[in-house]
């Protein structure tokens, strides 16, 4: 309370009536006062008097309204009854300040007002030049807001907002729709007015970009008024995005779209892996896309820095393409087939009795493996299947030991027809010799004998000459000259 009549005595007061002639009776008072119905009011007051340099110690002030009713007098039983327990003497008039509060302000209450002073010994006095009009309103006047409306994001930046009031005692509560840091200080202003300044101290986010800024007064008697701001909130490039017409055939051609959140709006540029400018603005259209297609990224910059989509992979629609390493083993049992396609491809297994279901599905990026697992009669060789919105792809697989069977059965049949040639060969052999040993042979018997003991005496080379004959054939060990010499 001693701050706040220090302050009222530190403000200069509009004089509504001065002194004529020089008159020692006179009042600071300002001609009018708003008030706003439900709240209080502060009539700023100020008197003086002829002291004739004595000293007077017993003062009684009274207000009084329209010169008749009594407003506020020490002795309560005096105060008109609408005005009791509403008023009250804020100033100490021994400092000859007569300032007057008046709580609960009603449309009644409107009018002129007048302060008197009775001063026990000496004299009294009413301030009929200096009355006050009181002004009683319904709605508070509506804030002030002082802020930059561009800002930028992420620095520290403060808002003010001012309003007017006429209760010192009881100031509006002003409150924001931002977090961060409140100060407030209230001043005191012309006819009984005073101003509250509340300041904020806030940090932007791109979040805040065109979004009100609100500051709100609320008065005693539950009256709230609020004003707000636009916020222009200044930020660098923010979920950077490439779009395409999709879906992307394998072999035609699409348009990249680069859209971001920023402010100011940003400039696009397209990059290659390797770093290198392809094209500048929001849109780069490529021909004849495949998937090998490298990827690109999109660079949006703008005067509060820039950033990048990161590399982007267009997303090519193509047919199945069964890989190399599709393949069956036996021991277990179990076919492989690996599928590259886009959208992912459905197999089937074809086998000579039918289609089988796949054990199991791994997929990988746009590789997909199927696998197939055996069973007791497994086919030989069977088909992998694989189909999507863009075409198909068959492959045949064979069982591995089945193929080796068939390599084993050729070569014995290759082993068995060079025996059959070579037995063949000797029997021809053999039966020339029968011949021989049918021709008359008489004249020649003491030649035959003779060699018939070479022989005997040489048994290892009869083994030997005996191999492939048998009881029909020529005599073991004599061969074809010999017999046509027996013949002559």
């Amino acid at each position: 309370m001693l701050i706040f009549l220090n302050s009222l005595f530190a403000f200069v007061f509009y004089l509504g009536a001065s002194s004529a002639g020089g008159n020692p009776w006179n009042a600071e008072i300002p001609n009018s006062v708003v008030g706003l119905s439900g709240s209080c009011v502060v009539i700023p007051c100020k008197f003086n008097y002829p002291s004739d340099g004595k000293t007077y110690n017993e003062f009684t002030g009274i207000w009084n309204k329209d010169a008749s009713d009594i407003i506020y007098h020490k002795e309560t039983s005096k105060i008109n009854s609408k005005f009791k327990g509403r008023t009250t003497l804020l100033g100490d008039l021994h400092h000859k300040n007569c300032t007057l509060k008046i709580y609960s302000l009603h449309h009644s209450d409107a009018g002129l007002y007048m302060f008197r002073i009775e001063i026990k010994d000496f004299n009294q006095y009413s301030y009929e030049e200096s009355k006050v009009s009181i002004t009683v309103k319904d709605l508070p006047e509506q804030p002030i807001i002082s802020v930059n409306e561009e800002v930028m994001s992420q620095k520290e930046k403060t808002a003010t907002c001012m309003v007017s009031h006429s209760c010192p005692s009881d100031p509006p509560q002003i409150t924001w729709n931002h977090e961060g840091t409140h100060t407030s200080q209230s001043q005191p202003q012309d006819h009984g007015q005073w101003r509250l300044t509340s300041s904020l101290t806030f940090t932007p986010s791109r979040e805040d970009h065109n979004k009100p800024l609100n500051c709100s007064a609320e008065f005693s008697g539950g009256k709230k008024v609020t004003s707000s701001k636009t916020l222009k909130v200044k930020y660098p490039p923010y979920n950077v995005n490439v779009k395409s017409n999709l879906p992307v055939k394998e072999n035609t051609s699409v348009e990249l779209i680069c859209s971001c959140d920023s402010n100011p709006p940003a400039s696009f540029q397209w990059v290659s892996l390797n770093g290198s400018v392809l094209a500048n603005g929001p849109t780069y259209k490529l021909n004849h896309v495949s998937r090998y297609t490298e990827a690109i990224s999109c660079t949006a910059s703008n005067t509060e820095g820039k950033n990048s989509s990161g590399p982007q992979r267009i997303n090519v629609l193509y047919p199945p393409e069964i890989k190399k390493g599709s393949s069956c083993k036996s021991k277990p049992t179990v076919c492989v087939c690996i599928v590259d396609s886009n959208p992912p491809s459905e197999v089937k297994w074809l086998g000579p009795s039918g289609a089988f279901p796949s054990s199991s599905i791994e997929q990988s990026g746009f590789l997909t493996i199927f696998t197939l697992q055996g069973w007791e009669g497994f086919p030989d060789t069977i088909q992998c299947f694989a189909n999507n919105s863009e075409g198909n792809s068959v492959i045949t697989l064979q069982m591995p030991h089945h193929g080796m069977i068939i390599y084993i059965a050729v070569v014995t049949a290759a082993v068995l027809v060079l025996v059959i040639i070579l037995v063949c060969v000797a029997k021809r052999h053999c039966r020339g010799k029968a011949q021989e040993q049918t021709t008359p042979n008489s004249g020649l018997e003491s030649k035959e004998e003779k060699s018939n003991d070479m022989y005997t005496n040489n048994q290892d080379d009869d083994d030997y000459k005996n191999w492939g004959c048998n009881d029909r054939d020529l005599p073991c060990g004599q061969d074809e000259d010999e017999a046509v010499y027996a013949n002559t």
